[in-house]
């Protein structure tokens, strides 16, 4: 089997297309960044000027950027191999259609991330609440969203290749599939910022979250075949 079919040799091709199409152009990024920084001025305004007050609201606000930042990053996943029939060419190749999604999971994963760079200590600023000794576990906690996220809302974009109505359609379906590690990422935040009494500490809220990670990663990997077939 040559490179350009084995598994990784797909998953590198893909992931490499994309993003030097995306460094090139800054389509999905410069949209996310810009909505990202809306959502965290008209939230951080939003409160008063008091640290211990907004160490308080912190968590929420800043899992609702991310929420509906990356929801703009899935949704146009399969937005560029939609023009010209790319998409059919894509799925008809002798290439492992997991191989494929598994490149586009982590070129979303990657651009939240650089949204999550962006917004968290900008928040941090803006709010006047220092984090600069949870830092890494909120981080940590992030990672395992924007993962979350990437591996729910990956394969629900094949949808928003033909069908109508796709931006209003997608997060109607995303929103509540996300909605456990969302859970889980506002309250180990939570729990970091000793906002709430948790005797068994961040473990399990970490231990759900990389639960539900593994699930459905591995659940989108095996079904991706038949979503794009049927």
């Amino acid at each position: 089997m040559s490179d350009q079919t084995s598994y990784l040799g797909v998953v590198k091709a893909v992931l490499l297309k994309d993003l030097r199409i995306e460094l090139r152009s800054k389509e999905t990024l410069a949209t996310m960044g810009l909505f990202g920084l809306v959502m965290t001025f008209v939230l951080a305004f939003g409160f008063t000027a008091d640290p211990a007050t907004n160490r308080k609201v912190i968590p929420g606000a800043l899992w609702t950027a991310l929420l509906f930042a990356g929801v703009l990053g899935v949704g146009r996943t399969f937005a560029r191999e939609a023009k010209d029939d790319a998409f059919t060419a894509m799925i008809l190749s002798p290439a492992p259609r997991s191989a494929i999604l598994l490149a586009k999971m982590v070129v979303n994963l990657l651009l939240s991330l650089s949204i999550v760079a962006l917004v968290t200590p900008l928040f941090a600023v803006i709010l006047q609440v220092d984090l600069t000794g949870e830092l890494a576990g909120i981080l940590g906690l992030l990672f395992l969203g924007a993962t979350g996220f990437a591996v729910v809302g990956t394969p629900l974009a094949v949808m928003a290749v033909n069908a109508r109505f796709a931006e209003v359609l997608l997060p109607m379906v995303v929103f509540p599939m996300v909605t456990p590690v969302l859970i889980g990422g506002v309250s180990g935040t939570a729990v970091l910022l000793g906002l709430v009494f948790a005797p068994d500490g961040l473990a399990p809220w970490v231990q759900g979250m990389v639960a539900f990670d593994v699930a459905f990663g591995v659940g989108a990997l095996f079904l991706f075949e038949k979503m794009v077939t049927e």
